[in-house]
């Protein structure tokens, strides 16, 4: 018979039986961890391979691509595009109606400044001043008697373009010009001279700000540029 507080024969095979087992299943795992970690590894190195491969084969097709081009150009058998020269006909066109080409002719060229006379008695002083609106009426003066594209000291004129004062200078396309301001106007002579002489309003300014033009044989008005961080340009298409 067994002591008080000891284990029979029974339970000693059983705690042994237990052990045995236990050992056992550590083991498999053990082995079970070690074969998964090898075919994982495997199987990451076909992957990498079939990568290479497959890398290596499209830098080969692009090199290949690459020197088919070269002797293309090389020999001067590579043509445009099946349109691609009345595309770039339109485009042209498109860009010289946005005012984004420079253009040159014939034309005008209108000098207006702040008086450097005497004040008449009692005369304000914003009268010797050239506010925006002088400077605006001659721009459309210009246009409506056939200028094709006017400039304000450099700055070209177009749809998005603001002329505005802006305390003692004159805003032109987002940037503060001061007198005199310059407007040049590629267009026929004599037609834009002959709607600057005849205007009454030009006639009754000239009493109180300078207002000087005269024709030019050749003259060149800039491309349209946007004020800064007044516009973005975005591709068609792009969603933004």
């Amino acid at each position: 018979m067994a002591g008080r507080g000891g284990l029979g024969p029974a339970a000693g095979t059983v705690l042994a039986g237990v052990a045995l087992l236990l050992g056992f299943l550590v083991t498999q795992d053990v082995r079970t961890v070690a074969f998964l970690d090898r075919t994982v590894t495997a199987r990451e190195g076909r992957i990498l391979g079939a990568l290479v491969t497959q890398t290596a084969d499209a830098d080969a097709r692009l090199a290949r691509q690459a020197a088919a081009l070269r002797a293309a150009l090389g020999s001067g058998s590579l043509a445009p595009p099946a349109g691609s020269a009345r595309r770039r006909a339109a485009l042209a066109a498109a860009r010289a109606a946005a005012g984004l080409t420079p253009v040159s002719g014939p034309g005008v060229v209108v000098t207006i400044s702040d008086s450097t006379r005497t004040a008449y008695p009692g005369e304000p002083a914003l009268f010797q001043l050239v506010h925006d609106q002088y400077v605006l009426h001659v721009v459309g003066l210009l246009a409506a008697a056939g200028a094709q594209a006017v400039a304000v000291n450099g700055q070209r004129y177009g749809m998005e373009s603001a002329i505005f004062c802006a305390g003692p200078t004159i805003s032109v396309n987002g940037v503060k010009e001061a007198s005199p301001y310059v407007v040049t106007a590629v267009g026929p002579p004599g037609a834009l001279l002959g709607a600057l002489a005849a205007d009454p309003d030009i006639q009754g300014w000239s009493q109180f700000v300078s207002i000087q033009y005269r024709s030019r044989d050749r003259v060149t008005v800039p491309p349209y540029s946007p004020p800064p961080g007044g516009l973005t340009w975005v591709r068609a298409g792009s969603g933004s």
